[in-house]
């Protein structure tokens, strides 16, 4: 009985203790040594170091690669290696992980100073909190902190754990990694870095949103010239170059007349683009990316889009080169750097009037003249019985006359009798019903099916190019870093509508912008073709429209698919405040 009790008191207090102490260390110490640094590179992180270019060769963005953990061939700089070791671990070389030596000075340092005046962690021990813990100020976390940090250091060689650390150090401004803080405070690569701008960086490390130079220059410059202090008295630069580095005026991205562009989403479209062209992307370490944007035009229609109102309602506009399919301009959002999503690519809407080209195209390929006769008037298909939009019927019309006015009821009378089949086949060959498949569905007619942006603006722009599809593309050249031509776009066009189908569809549109439902696009002294349209309740309001050899294609609406109070007229206007800025022409 009294071995039973002996037991039941004794035993469980073990298991506890194991469970609560010993257990997780040892899980710990499973974890680490199980630990694969390539397993924290972030997805969207690239294999290569890249620029990339404008049409008219202008700095679009420049990012360095992350460093390469497993390749001992892949550097760190020597300014950038000492920089950080100057200023957060000089003995980083010295320790196994944990700097007894170090951690005392810093604690006399403190006590005499009568604050936090200086910080005791290794390298090591920031790659610790940097991929297996977080900053918590715990008795818990700084034991499992060295316990990793001792594991780190002697699974790793000091040169993989400093990459480790350089990889994903938080330096400010939603940098993460000193590739990444040389992008958004110089809009450089790392091997341009000078040793000036290298040593503001590693100052940057022990608070970056205090010692930020786009907080406090004065402050980022204190301590600049501490760590540049740091590396000359540790002899790893010489008098002369510490005070070259002192001198030099710190000029950072925004500052520049050639600036990086601040929009992320199109950058990593160009970067998903010429991915997708290169087999062996693994095989180069740099790619010079020349893009087919207007740096110019990008940044008008950066500017216009925030002025379109409610607060919370969205746009996208896409240019379009007719002749070519290249991409000149991409808005994708009001402000990119709040909101990724695409709304060029990704957003699939139904696409309202601007479909109907299809259903007249279609009838002008059988022969139906601009001239001939079709009743405007309530109909009714079965059980569907569809509106003009503005719920006027004018009767006995001509086709070009219906399309001015952007009638429901004749393009699906067209589709009745010519048959969705063939509506659905022409549809397809200018590009459109891949993002949303079309069936044999009446109103798709009159756009009831959704595709995206791009695809509607491409469509229209085969009717700017004499009926040539081409492949639209973002990027016009890729090449390596000694100029090697890695891959160039052919400019690739397929015939879809013979010239004189072409120039009717184009007469049908010239006349909707002139004196039709697109009026609002109009500019006088200029020939532009066009159509807007829109959804039910004007949640989706579009206007493509074609001026000179540019299709340029808008979009307004709210990611929530709300109703909206404005009209496919705001699209339009939207699109001639942008076309008259980037031509410099004037609205009347």
């Amino acid at each position: 009985m009294n071995g039973i009790k002996y037991k039941y008191f004794i035993f469980p207090p073990s298991i506890i203790i194991f469970l609560v102490f010993i257990f997780p260390i040892l899980n710990l110490i499973r974890i680490s040594l199980k630990f694969d640094p390539l397993t924290i590179n972030n997805s969207k992180s690239i294999a290569y170091s890249y620029e990339i270019l404008s049409s008219d060769n202008k700095i679009l963005s420049k990012l360095s690669r992350k460093f390469d953990i497993t390749d001992n061939t892949n550097k760190i700089p020597l300014y950038l290696k000492y920089s950080f070791i100057s200023g957060e671990d000089k003995r980083f070389f010295y320790h196994n992980g944990i700097d007894l030596i170090g951690l005392s000075r810093a604690f006399l340092n403190n006590i005499r100073s009568g604050y936090l005046k200086e910080g005791g962690s290794t390298i090591t021990q920031q790659v610790a909190r940097l991929i297996f813990l977080n900053n918590e100020l715990s008795f818990q976390r700084k034991i499992k902190e060295v316990i990793i940090s001792l594991l780190l250091d002697l699974k790793y060689s000091k040169n993989q754990i400093l990459k480790l650390y350089l990889n994903n150090i938080y330096l400010g401004s939603g940098a993460y990694g000193v590739n990444e803080a040389s992008q958004v405070y110089f809009g450089k690569l790392i091997t341009e870095l000078t040793l000036s701008e290298i040593a503001l960086i590693a100052g940057l490390a022990p608070a970056p949103s205090i010692y930020s130079p786009y907080v406090n220059m004065d402050l980022a410059i204190k301590q600049r010239n501490k760590i540049l202090k740091s590396m000359y008295i540790d002899g790893h630069i010489s008098l002369a170059d510490k005070n070259t580095a002192l001198k030099e005026k710190v000029q950072l991205n925004y500052q520049k007349d050639n600036k990086d562009l601040k929009d992320k989403v199109l950058l990593d479209y160009i970067l998903y683009e010429a991915n997708n062209k290169i087999k062996d992307l693994k095989s180069y370490k740099f790619l010079r990316i020349k893009s087919s944007i207007n740096k110019n035009w990008q940044v008008i229609g950066q500017q216009i889009s925030k002025d379109i109102g409610p607060n919370n309602i969205e746009v996208a506009l896409l240019s379009v080169e007719s002749n070519s399919g290249l991409i000149r301009t991409m808005i994708t959002g009001k402000n990119s750097s709040i909101n990724e999503f695409n709304r060029v690519t990704l957003a699939v809407r139904p696409l309202g009037s601007t479909f109907k080209i299809i259903p007249y195209a279609a009838a002008l390929i059988e022969g139906i003249k601009l001239n001939n006769k079709f009743e405007d008037l309530p109909n009714c298909w079965e059980n569907y019985c569809p509106k003009n939009f503005s719920e006027t019927y004018l009767g006995n019309i001509s086709l070009i006359e219906s399309f001015k006015t952007s009638s429901n009821i004749v393009p699906l009378k067209i589709a009745n009798d010519i048959g969705l089949k063939k509506i659905i086949n022409l549809a397809n060959l200018f590009g459109l019903g891949y993002e949303q498949k079309l069936e044999e569905f009446l109103p798709l007619a009159i756009g009831s099916y959704g595709d995206n942006l791009l695809s509607i603006t491409n469509a229209y722009a085969v009717l700017n190019s004499n009926g040539n599809l081409y492949k639209p593309s973002v990027i016009e050249r890729i090449e390596s870093k000694n100029d090697e031509l890695i891959w160039e776009n052919k400019l690739i066009f397929k015939k879809i509508l013979s010239p004189k189908v072409n120039k009717n569809l184009n007469k049908l549109l010239e006349k909707s912008v002139s004196e039709g439902t697109s009026i609002a696009a109009s500019i006088k002294g200029k020939r532009i073709y066009g159509k807007t349209g829109t959804s039910d309740g004007n949640r989706d309001l579009w206007f493509i429209g074609s001026i000179d050899n540019l299709t340029t294609g808008v979009w307004i609406g709210f990611d929530e698919n709300k109703k909206s109070n404005l009209s496919s007229g705001n699209a339009a206007y939207f699109w001639k405040k942008f076309i008259t800025k980037i031509f410099d022409l004037k609205i009347e």
